[in-house]
């Protein structure tokens, strides 16, 4: 992987990215994520306080679907986890957030199913940061014919803890 901390905002989003996609292309990597992140797309981003966002897009392939051809649960869970969590290297510094930090609660809400070929808008913004503690919201969209993002599908809540060591030890 190319120096992710070295780069900055959404660069160190897309050079994390990267490094899934190619990750996802070896046939011996078979965790998770590997199923995921090569669907996945940034679309639109702003590191604008008080609550910088991405937005990325995401395909629906039968690998993420349940026995009735609808995105999985707990694939969107997963789905939510990543891309909340990626705008937090927007505002991410020495000391504050560089090394994401750690789920601390997931809430998701499934509102319609999603089913098989969708594309979904996954609208992801920082609601607080602090020093130790985030929240971050996640929408799940349709997109419509026009490209333009239409019926809230699922929506999340999710609390983080950051592991960052003090600056003086990085």
């Amino acid at each position: 992987m190319k120096d992710l901390m070295s780069a900055e905002g959404i660069d160190r989003v897309q050079q994390y990215m990267d490094w899934s996609h190619e990750r996802a292309e070896h046939e011996d990597n078979q965790d998770w994520m590997t199923h995921i992140m090569p669907y996945l797309t940034v679309r639109a981003h702003s590191t604008s306080l008080p609550h910088p966002y991405i937005d990325f897009r995401f395909t629906v392939e039968p690998v993420h679907a349940n026995q009735m051809a609808n995105l999985h649960g707990g694939c969107t869970a997963s789905i939510f986890d990543i891309c909340t969590t990626l705008p937090l290297y927007l505002i991410a510094k020495p000391g504050f957030w560089m090394y994401l930090g750690v789920s601390r609660t997931l809430n998701c809400t499934y509102l319609r199913p999603i089913p098989v070929g969708s594309t979904i808008e996954i609208h992801c913004e920082v609601l607080s940061v602090g020093k130790r503690m985030s929240v971050i919201k996640g929408e799940m969209r349709a997109v419509g014919e026009d490209g333009k993002p239409g019926a809230l599908l699922a929506v999340c809540e999710h609390g983080k803890v950051s592991t960052d060591p003090p600056v003086e030890k990085l």
